[in-house]
C-alpha cells in the first residue's frame, strides 16, 4: 500500500508540474521570462566599413562611443558619423547627437540635431542640409525627416519642414512649407 501511494503521490506532484509549467508558457505573455535590454560591450573611438560588390568602400560609420544590447541586436551611438560613397567623388557625411542601429545595420536612427554635407571637388561644402531626427536605410542611401529642414547651397537657403534624401539618384525632396531665398549677391 505504500508504494502504491508513492507512486500516486509522484504520479500527482508530475500532473501538477506539467500543468504549470504549461501555464508559464501559454502564449499569452504571462510568466514568460523577459529578457533584459542591458548592454554586454562598449567600444570607444570605433568605425566600421562596409564594402561594394567590387570591394569599394560602400559606407562607414563612426562614433565616439557605442554600446551593444544583446537581446534585439541593436547599439546605441554617442557623436556618430556616418559616410555613404557612391560614384561622386566625395561622400556624402551625416552626423548627429546620438544615434541607434537596428540588427544587421539596415537601419539607422539619428536623434537630436542632425547635419548632412557633400563638399565640392575644388574644397569646400557643396551642399550643406539641417534637420532633426533622422532615419537612414544605408544600403538603399535613403534617409528620411519630418522635422524643421535647412538646405544651403552657395547662393541659396531653402527652410522646409519635412525632406526625403536619395543620395544615389542626388535628390532632395521638401515635404511642406517650402520657403527658399536666391542670394544674388554672393555671385562672382
Amino acid at each position: 500500500m505504500g508504494r502504491v501511494l508513492t507512486v500516486l503521490g509522484l504520479l500527482a506532484a508530475l500532473v501538477v508540474t506539467g500543468w504549470l509549467l504549461g501555464r508559464l508558457d501559454d502564449g499569452s505573455g504571462r510568466g514568460a521570462v523577459k529578457v533584459r535590454h542591458d548592454p554586454d560591450w562598449y567600444m570607444e573611438n570605433f568605425t566600421q566599413r562596409a564594402m561594394d560588390a567590387s570591394g569599394a568602400i560602400a559606407r562607414r560609420l563612426s562614433a565616439d562611443f557605442m554600446v551593444h544590447y544583446p537581446d534585439d541586436d541593436s547599439s546605441e551611438l554617442v557623436r556618430p558619423v556616418l559616410e555613404l560613397y557612391n560614384e561622386d567623388p566625395e561622400p556624402w557625411r551625416v552626423i548627429a547627437e546620438r544615434g541607434w542601429v537596428g540588427a544587421n545595420g539596415e537601419v539607422v536612427l539619428l536623434y537630436g540635431s542632425v547635419e548632412i554635407w557633400r563638399n565640392a571637388p575644388e574644397g569646400g561644402r557643396e551642399i550643406e542640409v539641417l534637420t532633426r531626427d533622422l532615419r537612414v536605410l544605408p544600403e538603399e542611401q535613403y534617409a528620411e525627416s519630418d522635422h524643421p529642414t535647412t538646405i544651403r547651397k552657395r547662393m541659396t537657403v531653402t527652410h522646409a519642414v519635412g525632406m526625403r534624401a536619395d543620395f544615389g539618384a542626388k535628390r532632395l525632396e521638401l515635404l511642406t512649407k517650402v520657403r527658399s531665398r536666391y542670394d544674388v549677391r554672393s555671385e562672382g
